[in-house]
């Protein structure tokens, strides 16, 4: 009985780590700002809770640092916004494709955030 219980427990665990999900990969989203929603486009790499990864702008690709517990993601990244740094700071609750949260910018205004996972872009040949 003690071996059933303790096999029981172990596919459990095993069961509930297979289930974890992890966030690393392309997303593409909306923030909304004073000037309206704003496309973003963002690629995760997730190591253990440990977030980085790249923000794609037309002005230039800036890096992403942050964290996640669960289904809970943090990010942040700066821009560069007539010459003043800006941070940028995301958080979110991840379920299956999408993160729905709050977008704060530069400490001064918040408003909503989304996201869905995107199949990542194919590389332009080079001729």
């Amino acid at each position: 009985m003690k071996r059933l219980l303790f096999a029981l427990a172990l596919s459990l665990c095993a069961a509930t780590t297979a289930v974890a999900q992890s966030v690393s990969g392309n997303w593409e989203g909306l923030l909304n700002t004073p000037g309206g929603a704003r496309p973003v486009r963002f690629e995760l790499v997730q190591t253990g809770e440990k977030l980085t990864g790249t923000v794609r702008r037309e002005s230039g690709d800036v890096p992403l640092e942050g964290s996640i517990s669960g289904s809970n993601v943090k990010f942040a990244y700066a821009i560069n916004y007539g010459g003043n740094p800006v941070t940028i700071a995301i958080t979110a609750a991840v379920a299956g494709e999408e993160m729905k949260g709050q977008v704060d910018i530069a400490s001064q205004m918040q408003d909503v955030f989304t996201a869905k996972r995107v199949a990542p872009s194919a590389p332009k040949p080079q001729f």
